[in-house]
């Protein structure tokens, strides 16, 4: 299958972007998780599932997610939680949703991390029920020119695939995940920042773009961002697949695996900060406006065929 303008250029608004709502949950602030504390975003990959509610213990902190998003992180107290995920209504708690998805408990470390609800509610189209899956997210330093990169596997009826980046010609110059099945991610790759063209193969394909299943579309991989590519739909019925694309910063608001959240050059931020707190109260209002919007850090967007989603964001 070949990306289509159709496919890969449908956006999602701001205003459908998942909200964190419920009072027992704070959205995580740069580099001020404390110790023991689990960040978690959660990512609707789910192709036949309405919008959905997301609830932990008694508090909704998820409302009205579609397809295809994926939430700011959420901080949380480590430890054993029970989540529901139901069909987006106006139910205050899990006991009062008519249409629940899943229920069940989920145990969180002193980690990063993103869950995403994959599957099918109704497995037609291939016989992958729906369920969440948990991944531990990588949000340490990188080197300042250099992006990180993994692969979430995250269509039903798609088999195990390889992604490569390709050049001009259609020969594989890089692999960023090998031979990984739905419900998996890749190992995280760390590359030079930058637009590359990525193409999905079978996996064990040839190495020629004769043999790739989509793509190639273009992905940019920036400086100090962690990017995760969420392969989404069918390949076989609608929606149609998609890569779905989720940046986030790196340490030192990841802190988490790989990286202790300190980079160099922290003493020097700390003093601009200071001499920029007066600003800051300005600017307050207008950042709790922006923070309504879906932007580019921790927003899971299609990948654009067309010129790379990201480059050039006029």
């Amino acid at each position: 299958m070949r990306p289509t303008r159709r496919n890969v250029l449908r956006s999602i608004a701001a205003g459908t972007a998942a909200v964190a709502v419920g009072t027992g949950v704070a959205v995580a602030d740069d580099d001020e998780t404390a110790d023991g504390d689990a960040k978690v975003r959660v990512a609707h990959a789910s192709p036949d599932a309405p919008n959905v509610d997301v609830f932990v213990g008694e508090n909704k902190v998820l409302a009205d997610v579609p397809f295809t998003a994926v939430s700011g992180y959420l901080e949380l107290p480590a430890g054993t939680y029970e989540v529901t995920i139901a069909a987006a209504s106006d139910a205050e708690a899990p006991d009062e949703a008519e249409t629940v998805a899943f229920r069940g408990e989920v145990t969180l470390e002193g980690d990063d991390y993103t869950v995403a609800a994959i599957g099918e509610l109704t497995p037609d189209v291939s016989t992958e029920s729906f369920r969440p899956a948990i991944f531990e997210d990588t949000l340490g330093v990188l080197d300042e020119e250099t992006g990180r990169v993994r692969i979430v596997h995250a269509s039903p009826d798609a088999p195990a695939v390889d992604v490569r980046v390709v050049d001009d010609d259609g020969d594989t110059v890089l692999t960023l995940a090998d031979d990984i099945e739905f419900g998996e991610a890749s190992a995280n790759v760390e590359a030079p920042a930058g637009t590359y063209s990525v193409a999905v193969f079978p996996a064990g394909a040839d190495e020629t773009l004769d043999s790739a299943v989509y793509g190639p579309v273009d992905v940019e991989v920036r400086a100090g961002e962690v990017l995760t590519v969420f392969a989404e739909g069918f390949l076989t019925a609608d929606p149609e697949f998609q890569p779905v694309l989720a940046y986030e910063d790196a340490a030192p608001f990841g802190g988490g695996p790989g990286g202790d959240g300190e980079a160099e050059g922290d003493e020097e931020e700390e003093d601009e900060e200071d001499e920029a707190d007066d600003d800051d109260e300005d600017e307050d209002e207008e950042g709790e406006d922006d923070a309504e919007e879906a932007d580019d850090a921790g927003r899971g967007k299609p990948a654009d065929a067309g010129r790379g989603y990201g480059r050039g964001d006029d």
